[in-house]
């Protein structure tokens, strides 16, 4: 059974790589806002045919330092991620209330480190 739970591990790991590798390399955010897996928790199916992996996911913005944490599981876990993760930057951190103030800022996200200050849950 643990082969069953690392592979569905994986997979989340592999969503999660791609979500923050395609938010670094975005011209707006450069980094600003990253995921991180803050836990996870592995329940097994009653018949033994395999089981459903739950991760605790946060998403954060360096910036502000506002996080805010959602749970996933190892099914349509890319969909998920990047609806949580879309719903995070545009309803959460209200970064579009001025949008001339992003495009503005030029600050490299990649070299600051996230320090949180107010989550949201």
């Amino acid at each position: 059974m643990w082969k069953i739970r690392k592979k569905a591990q994986k997979k989340i790991n592999k969503c999660v790589r791609a979500l923050n590798k395609s938010l670094l390399n975005d011209n707006l955010w450069r980094g600003r806002f990253y995921a991180h897996q803050v836990d996870a928790n592995w329940e097994e199916f009653q018949d033994g045919s395999g089981g459903e992996l739950r991760c605790w996911i946060e998403m954060r913005d360096k910036k502000t330092g506002l996080y805010r944490g959602f749970v996933v599981d190892n099914y349509n876990i890319s969909w998920k991620l990047f609806m949580a993760g879309n719903a995070f930057i545009t309803e959460d951190s209200k970064v579009w209330e001025d949008i001339n103030a992003v495009k503005n800022d030029k600050t490299d996200w990649t070299k600051v480190k996230w320090v949180p200050k107010k989550g949201i849950y």
